[in-house]
């Protein structure tokens, strides 16, 4: 998969750092998981009784208008390549300079600016799109890629091959759910990984599966660590296991 972090060329010259702005950022822990910090409007509403758009909030002095605009104007591929420009921004001045994010910088993206970012995603595709939708599908399979990126549609075939950036990827407002934004995982999935478990997307503890199991809090989380119960009948038999052999022993003593 060609997809990446890299921001494209057009998008760096129309962006320079002077129009980059940023202000006081913090390369500290994260903010507290609430509501107030999201930068999500989840219960306001329109005059007309039409959920209104996501507040354009940032901690670091990020301007999101012109993400916003291309996602109003369905201009999803343009989007796309905003959304990694702003990835760069909020992963540092480095992230900034070389034009695309390394996984050990995700940790400094502020949780206010994800959540605007994937709130905007959502609100403007009705749900579709976004990382925290692209997470919930990721859980539901298990964490397992492969299973993930077919069901996202990010290959094809069936081999699962990796389709071709950009031409074979899905511009369009009924693409499959989780099929935007795109994230390099050509070289790997710990970019991708990083960014699904980052604490605006509230990762927490890990996830019980349907079969019974918790997964190792790595990375990638990809192995499972399974945690059986005894069985009413595995209980009985070390019963009458240990009973025979109390048993036995008794007779020994008495011999």
């Amino acid at each position: 998969m060609s997809v990446s972090l890299r921001v494209p060329a057009a998008v760096a010259r129309a962006s320079p750092r002077s129009a980059r702005a940023r202000v006081g950022r913090r390369r500290s822990s994260h903010p507290a998981r609430s509501s107030a910090t999201s930068g999500t409007s989840s219960t306001a509403t329109t005059e007309d009784g039409k959920p209104a758009p996501p507040e354009l909030a940032s901690e670091i002095g990020v301007d999101y208008e012109p993400f916003r605009a291309l996602l109003e104007a369905g201009e999803w591929e343009k989007a796309d390549d905003e959304h990694r420009r702003l990835m760069c921004v909020l992963a540092g001045e480095e992230a900034e300079d070389r034009e695309w994010v390394y996984f050990t910088e995700v940790d400094n993206m502020p949780v206010t600016d994800l959540r605007t970012i994937d709130a905007l995603w959502k609100y403007y595709s009705n749900g579709r799109f976004g990382f925290s939708v692209q997470r919930k599908i990721w859980i539901g399979q298990k964490r397992q890629w492969a299973k993930f990126f077919k069901k996202i549609d990010w290959t094809t075939g069936e081999n699962g091959d990796y389709r071709k950036f950009p031409q074979e990827f899905q511009w369009r407002a009924d693409a499959a759910q989780g099929h935007m934004p795109l994230t390099n995982a050509l070289r790997g999935t710990q970019l991708l990984a990083a960014l699904l478990e980052h604490p605006a997307f509230g990762p927490g503890l890990p996830e019980r599966t349907s079969e019974g199991s918790f997964y190792e809090g790595t990375a990638s989380r990809e192995t499972p660590v399974r945690f059986e119960m005894p069985t009413v009948g595995g209980v009985l038999d070390v019963a009458v296991r240990f009973g025979k052999f109390g048993v036995l022993f008794a007779q020994e003593l008495m011999k």
